[in-house]
């Protein structure tokens, strides 16, 4: 408990008992007038993706991303609902409830425990929030911002690109599984060969139009309204890409397939979707045991390219990365080349 003394002269707080109970609502005590508020965090936490959609003009799938770590964070930390719930300490909490939960994975509950990355993801994208609650008056100044520790950068390192045995597996198995289906067969090397050679996220190989593709100039378009340095930047293609490309849009043609989407459903010939995505990627991990990701692939072709000497430049740009830190994470060493050449040397 917290006996609180108001002196007449002055804005003195005296702190005769404290309890760790209390902690929570004595970050909300401020010299400045804070904002008086009834609304639940999650009620904050509307606004504040309302102002990021419509002022910092964010991605959808960015303003997703911090849906669903919102939507954990309240999950796993049920106990708090108000402003005032608020403590230095929580991210501490909530990252160690984090680590020892359980989760389903298909029909069994599998202790998965957590990477340094998405602690790292979970940490940023929550206290930008506290920081808007800070600038908006719900929060003291530096309450949280300067009191909760930043977790240790996660360590990318070139071991955790996939090896050529594994993407001849991968392959075998999508010509394994899709005899009789020459179109599945053919969208699916496609969607592989895609992250391998090119190295792109996954909301940019969904985002992709057939209008992106430009066979004259042998390179892809990615538009920087679906990237996530929101920079738009061309890829030239693999010859081996290119023929696959036109195989699979001949396909495609045969199927009457009028939709505008690069990567469409084998079934309703739709855009394909991040769950469309999500069950592709379970689909060939279960039936070729390699227990790859869509990132490990992007790590793939940034470590390939970087073992044809591709200097780190050529490297940052082709990737989108809108900062050399992250793309010195993927490589340790590289020299100087042209950028065409080094993917056109790449052989998996």
């Amino acid at each position: 408990m917290v006996e609180i003394t108001k002196y007449k002269n002055a804005h003195h707080l005296d702190m005769r008992f404290y309890s760790p109970n209390s902690q929570n609502k004595m970050y909300n005590q401020s010299h400045t007038q804070l904002n008086s508020t009834t609304k639940s965090l999650k009620a904050l936490f509307d606004e504040y993706l309302f102002e990021c959609e419509y002022s910092k003009q964010l991605r959808s799938q960015t303003l997703k991303s911090y849906k669903e770590v919102f939507t954990t964070f309240q999950k796993i930390m049920n106990e708090i609902r108000e402003v005032e719930n608020l403590y230095p300490q929580m991210m501490a909490d909530f990252n160690k409830r984090l680590s020892i939960r359980k989760r389903f994975v298909g029909t069994k509950f599998i202790h998965t425990g957590v990477k340094i990355s998405t602690i790292k993801t979970y940490h940023n994208k929550l206290m930008a929030f506290f920081r808007w609650l800070e600038n908006n008056n719900y929060l003291q100044e530096g309450s949280l911002s300067s009191k909760i520790q930043k977790p240790p950068n996660p360590k990318y390192e070139d071991e955790r690109a996939l090896s050529d045995n594994d993407i001849s597996k991968i392959i075998a198995t999508i010509s394994l599984h899709t005899i009789g289906d020459v179109f599945t067969y053919k969208r699916d090397l496609l969607i592989i060969n895609l992250f391998i050679y090119t190295g792109i996220r996954k909301g940019e190989l969904l985002s992709l139009k057939i209008q992106d593709i430009n066979f004259e100039e042998r390179s892809i378009f990615i538009n920087g309204k679906t990237s996530k340095s929101k920079k738009g930047r061309y890829i030239p293609l693999h010859p081996l890409l290119i023929i696959q490309l036109k195989a699979y849009l001949n396909d495609r043609k045969l199927n009457r397939s009028h939709c505008n989407a690069l990567i469409i459903s084998t079934k309703r010939y739709t855009p394909l979707t991040h769950y469309g995505l999500k069950h592709w990627v379970r689909r060939y991990r279960e039936l070729s045991g390699v227990q790859f990701h869509v990132h490990q692939m992007r790590h793939t072709f940034a470590c390939s390219l970087a073992k044809v000497n591709a200097d780190i430049s050529t490297i940052m740009k082709t990737l989108g990365h809108s900062s050399i830190y992250m793309t010195q994470q993927y490589l340790r060493s590289i020299n100087s080349e042209h950028a065409r050449n080094y993917i056109e040397q790449l052989s998996f």
